[in-house]
């Protein structure tokens, strides 16, 4: 009794680094109702702390949709036609485009969209980076559900704060027919052992949210992409956030061009890990602009040069784009 009374006095407490408060933990594995759609952000985070998920809805305009479809179609058929140079996608008719942080600013505005700002930072601290920026669409229909699973699968279940989160900004309507979502919502508050194996897929909700919402879920959730009996494209865009401390999905500073990272905002400098955090994150080899000799979190700047083997100078290069290039 005692030990049980100690661990709710544990989840109770603030998390250090972020300020999230864990909410009451469940005896049971109950599957709570999904959260109702909303514009209000204070009621998007409660859901996010009590559910693991949240819906806000009317976030993109008509005119925002239909640009971001147009070019998101048009960036999978380029893609596709460079052959053996396009990423390879799998077998599934369920495909993620990567890496869109090369691929537009209409992508990147979405990493410091103030819906974005307010979520992440709610849940993951102020100094959150961007993990991935994927879109996701079908390419017709899908056999069943996909794996049921965590998106902190890497980090122990035993962690009583999240350390990931995921915003899905819908492009189009998502329904059960076109495979949306299945979530288990309260699953990062299910008993320890629950939160090990994953649950039947038939025993979670599978949402119907409106084109232009932002469905979010936190990392600890179990959830599925659902089967697509339609074929319908079910067109979404992921900015996939994580804790400062863990290890990004997408390799930012080696997959992203250099002039991107040099023209972007300091906000999305951070965002993508140009930003120290602690000890984490450091250019310390070579000579930067504001080099970090204490603690305490600066800019990292890019360096022209590393410092080898009897200090001989290494160039680094730089990849921009160029119309003149072959």
């Amino acid at each position: 009794m005692e030990e049980r009374a100690r661990s709710n006095e544990v989840s109770h407490m603030k998390e250090g680094q972020s300020g999230y408060v864990a909410p009451e933990p469940l005896t049971k594995p109950d599957v709570l109702p999904l959260p109702a759609g909303t514009t209000n952000m204070t009621t998007a985070r409660e859901s996010l702390r009590e559910l693991g998920c949240c819906i806000v809805t009317d976030v993109l305009s008509p005119a925002e949709i239909q640009d971001l479809k147009t070019k998101m179609d048009a960036q999978y058929e380029a893609e596709q036609r460079l052959g053996e140079l396009c990423p390879d996608r799998g077998s599934s008719n369920k495909i993620v485009i990567p890496n869109l942080v090369n691929k537009g600013e209409h992508y990147l505005d979405l990493i410091t969209r103030e819906e974005t700002e307010a979520l992440a930072s709610f849940m993951l601290g102020k100094n959150w980076l961007l993990s991935s920026l994927t879109a996701h669409m079908f390419t017709g229909t899908t056999p069943g559900e996909e794996l049921v699973h965590r998106d902190q699968g890497q980090v122990p279940a035993s962690v009583e704060f999240p350390a990931l989160l995921n915003l899905f900004y819908l492009l189009d309507d998502f329904t059960p027919e076109r495979g949306s979502t299945v979530v288990f919502p309260g699953s990062h508050r299910w008993p320890l052992e629950h939160r090990v194996h994953p649950p039947k897929p038939s025993l979670g909700h599978q949402v119907t949210i409106p084109a232009g919402s932002l469905f979010a879920f936190e990392g600890r959730l179990w959830h599925a992409t659902g089967a697509n009996q339609s074929g319908h494209r079910r067109r979404a865009l992921s900015v996939f956030c994580s804790a400062p401390w863990l290890r990004q999905q997408e390799n930012a500073l080696a997959s992203t061009a250099r002039h991107v990272l040099e023209s972007s905002s300091s906000q999305l400098q951070a965002r993508l890990g140009l930003k120290t955090y602690g000890t984490l994150g450091n250019v310390n080899g070579t000579r930067v602009t504001n080099q970090r000799v204490a603690f305490g979190s600066v800019d990292v700047g890019l360096p022209d040069y590393l410092i080898g083997e009897n200090a001989e100078l290494i160039p680094m290069g730089r990849n921009e784009i160029s119309g003149d290039n072959p």
